[in-house]
């Protein structure tokens, strides 16, 4: 797997000296180790050497560890660069005062909440997920985790943050909660405040093999509910929530070859694509009635297959302002 510590990729992608993603920020301390050690047997569960949530009723599937930590470090600075920020909404202004509140829902190893944390020292940023999964020696002074479940209703009073943030949770949560997802972020969010949503599509110019296991992703997933049409939706959830205006849709791409102008971005994607798939061994095993060795050659194949067909998918993301009733702005 890359490692984003390695001095190529953090050229690639710009990354401060002193942020030490990947392997570097996935290792625990030996407090860390015995913590984690006492809390696992209720809050993890652990398949084929893998680390889960033990949360029940909750569609997302994906693998809480070290392994998956590192994944999404990658992720996180790949779509930083795809994009060259961390979000689109016109926001700045708010992050620079004092005690700013942002959100960041999902926040998972908290690889945007920290890179936030670092670049604007005077916002709170807070992350929210089902599940620990952020490494604690290197975490911001202004970053905050709390453990919660959307689909529960968020921890939260009306009108509390100014920024609310949220990515990836497409395999997160069932079609039909979307609407009410979307309403409790705008019910925590201030009047005058931003909600931005970004999230991935379908890939397309896919190989056989890949397409094999790709389509087998999105079928798993859609037994359980959820929607892998959901970034061509932001913008209307946004507009049929009521409290939204000043909505904005922004579009990019991710390739996985020739298009990405940069061989070393796509080993980085194709990288980021596999590893999805390596951490989905066991249901795509079971679901493709294959052997271990055969899945391990499909993921060979498919590596192949990403340059080759230079596979790529959709990136979306929806912002937009909650309406502010008062005449103060």
């Amino acid at each position: 797997m890359f490692n984003i510590s390695n001095y190529r990729y953090r050229h690639l992608f710009r990354i401060p000296s002193n942020i030490g993603m990947g392997r570097i920020i996935s290792k625990l301390s030996k407090k860390d180790e015995s913590i984690n050690l006492q809390r696992s047997q209720t809050e993890f569960r652990y398949v084929d050497g893998r680390r889960f949530h033990n949360v029940k009723d909750v569609v997302y599937s994906l693998p809480n560890d070290e392994e998956e930590s590192d994944r999404l470090h990658l992720q996180h600075f790949l779509l930083r660069y795809i994009w060259q920020n961390n979000f689109s909404a016109p926001i700045k202004h708010i992050l620079s005062k004092q005690d700013s509140k942002v959100l960041d829902i999902g926040c998972g190893a908290a690889s945007w909440s920290f890179d936030m944390a670092t670049s604007y020292p005077m916002a709170n940023i807070i992350g929210l997920d089902i599940s620990p999964h952020q490494p604690t020696q290197i975490k911001p002074t202004n970053f905050t985790f709390v453990k919660a479940n959307v689909l529960e209703g968020l921890p939260f009073e009306d009108d509390t943050f100014d920024f609310i943030f949220q990515r990836f949770l497409t395999f997160g949560y069932p079609k039909e909660k979307w609407p009410y997802v979307i309403n409790e972020l705008v019910r925590v969010l201030k009047p005058g405040g931003f909600l931005e949503l970004s999230e991935f599509s379908n890939q397309y110019d896919t190989g056989p093999s890949n397409q094999r296991l790709w389509f087998t992703v999105v079928k798993i997933f859609e037994e359980r509910g959820v929607d892998l049409n959901t970034c061509q939706k932001l913008e209307e959830y946004a507009q049929n929530q009521g409290q939204l205006e000043n909505i904005k849709k922004e579009v990019n791409q991710c390739y996985h070859g020739v298009r990405s102008n940069d061989i070393k971005l796509s080993k980085v994607t194709i990288s980021n694509t596999t590893s999805l798939y390596a951490s989905l061994k066991q249901p795509l095993m079971k679901a493709l009635n294959i052997s271990d060795d055969e899945f391990e050659e499909l993921i060979k194949a498919s590596k192949d297959e990403l340059f080759e067909f230079d596979t790529y998918y959709n990136l979306v993301r929806v912002y937009a302002r909650k309406i502010n009733n008062s005449n103060n702005e």
